[in-house]
């Protein structure tokens, strides 16, 4: 008997292809018709989901580009910047206070910015010492050593690199005294697998996280 798949945001079940008529890695249809989902974006809820509502609810959480992966009632309040358009803040310059936030929210935007280390740097400040910067890259598991090209490549999506799994490394460098939970989930609909990381400055947060985590998914590495 086959599988019904099943999209974990919207519950819908059809698929279609993606972006430019693209299938997934694992030759399957991933874009969810009902609600435009594809595999990072289910990967990340499938995550998001092991977060208790409780924890989440009094919390003020700025996300940097619109996607589906995370429901804004969730939280306290959600801030969204998407870049040139509505309420767009520079990654390498953000016009926030500091500590503005409980959770900083960026998903695959880091290819997209010239300074990636000042990006990074910025987007601990806005966070306050018990939150959460959550980040993903696109699918840094595929290799081990990050490759920068020092320019936006057209044939790249604009991306100035492809990160590796040596990010981890790299990204600890720009703040020696953050922790890190990297997880590894799966997309039930077309069984593809990719990291998503979560940052904090406070080591009850990083467990607070591990706690949620560890039974239920893989935890790769964490400081």
């Amino acid at each position: 008997m086959s599988t019904i798949e099943v999209c974990n945001i919207c519950k819908g079940t059809e698929f279609t292809e993606g972006p430019l008529g693209r299938l997934s890695l694992t030759g399957k249809k991933p874009c969810c018709k009902k609600c435009g989902s594809l595999e990072r974006h289910r990967i990340l809820r499938s995550v998001w989901n092991l977060i208790p509502i409780d924890f989440l609810i009094k919390k003020t959480a700025l996300q940097f580009s619109l996607d589906p992966s995370v429901n804004p009632d969730w939280f306290k309040k959600l801030e969204v910047s998407i870049y040139e358009q509505r309420n767009s803040l520079d990654l390498q310059n953000i016009d926030r206070p500091d500590s503005s936030y409980n959770i900083v929210i960026c998903n695959q935007i880091l290819e997209h910015v010239a300074d990636d280390k000042t990006a990074f740097s910025e987007l601990l400040r806005i966070l306050d010492n018990t939150g959460i910067l959550q980040v993903t890259v696109p699918i840094p598991m595929t290799r081990a050593v990050t490759e920068d090209w020092g320019y936006p490549r057209d044939d790249f999506h604009g991306h100035y690199r492809h990160y590796g799994i040596d990010l981890i490394d790299y990204f600890k460098k720009v703040s020696p005294a953050i922790h890190l939970v990297n997880v590894q989930a799966k997309d039930q609909v077309t069984e593809i697998e990719d990291y998503v990381f979560f940052w904090t400055k406070n080591l009850e947060t990083r467990d607070i996280l591990l706690e949620n985590f560890s039974e239920k998914i893989e935890i790769e590495r964490y400081f």
